[in-house]
């Protein structure tokens, strides 16, 4: 389970910059990432994050948080926010928790 720690303003502003193109791919890695913590690969989740977000981060927030709890880490399901973000066309500040999430861990696994 490798978590990278992502600075979230520059994620945020390397998507803007390239139009989305970075945002894409942090998704794609973010997903991962967080399907880590549940021992899963995560494909199907990091595909879904990059053609339908909403629903991508719902499903990545849900093996997140089943991941967390089979390790003991305290964490609160968001997945619900996600998708609701998602909807909103606001798919980018849902990313950017789902990160904060994965960097309040990140230095427990390093």
């Amino acid at each position: 389970m490798g978590i990278q720690n992502r600075n979230i303003a520059t994620s945020i502003l390397f998507s803007i910059i390239s139009c989305g193109i970075y945002g894409i791919v942090w998704a794609y890695k973010a997903s991962k990432e967080a399907t880590s913590v549940a021992n899963d690969e995560g494909t199907l989740e990091a595909i879904l994050s990059i053609f339908f977000m909403p629903v991508g981060l719902f499903l990545t927030e849900k093996k997140f948080a089943e991941g967390c709890a089979m390790r003991n880490i305290p964490h609160k399901d968001n997945s619900i926010i996600y998708l609701i973000l998602g909807f909103c066309g606001l798919g980018l500040v849902g990313l950017a928790l789902l990160q904060k999430d994965l960097n309040e861990l990140a230095p427990v696994q390093q």
